[in-house]
């Protein structure tokens, strides 16, 4: 039980370190366009055809919600490899893992249903600057508080 809550904890951080690093790129103009979980919320709102019936705070919200509860959720499954495989440099495995969470997410699963489109149809510093960046982020982030929170 104690991992489960370490991982969420991590992960919840790691998110958080991810959402703050992408904010300042897009304040910095580093980041063209939305950002990228706002994108594949409000497409998954459309797909499911509730996006014209909810008010903006609620669009908003819930963007956030599933971004932050998404970045959680793999903080558990962090904590349960981390823990199952006794990975020794957290250094490593965590920007790996967010790397990984990326390849599979915005290079499998989301353009794959039809939610996101793949890298290739986006421009290369949206793709670079924020979406690989922030999962080096929250993948170090998420390593970091885990291991902490081990100690």
């Amino acid at each position: 039980m104690k991992t489960l809550r370490h991982g969420a904890v991590a992960g919840l951080v790691g998110t958080a370190a991810m959402t703050l690093v992408m904010l300042l790129m897009k304040r910095a103009g580093m980041a063209p366009g939305e950002l990228a979980p706002k994108g594949v919320t409000e497409n998954v709102e459309k797909i499911l055809g509730v996006r014209d019936r909810l008010p903006e705070p609620a669009l908003e919200a819930s963007w956030v919600m599933l971004h932050f509860g998404y970045g959680t959720s793999f903080g558990v499954a962090y904590a349960l490899a981390q823990r199952a495989f006794a990975v020794e440099r957290p250094f490593l495995s965590g920007p790996l893992f967010g790397i990984l969470l990326w390849a599979v997410g915005y290079c499998g699963w989301l353009p794959l249903l039809g939610i996101y489109p793949p890298p290739a149809h986006l421009p290369k510093r949206k793709v670079l600057a924020e979406i690989i960046t922030t999962h080096l982020v929250y993948g170090a982030g998420t390593a970091a508080v885990n291991r902490a929170l081990d100690s």
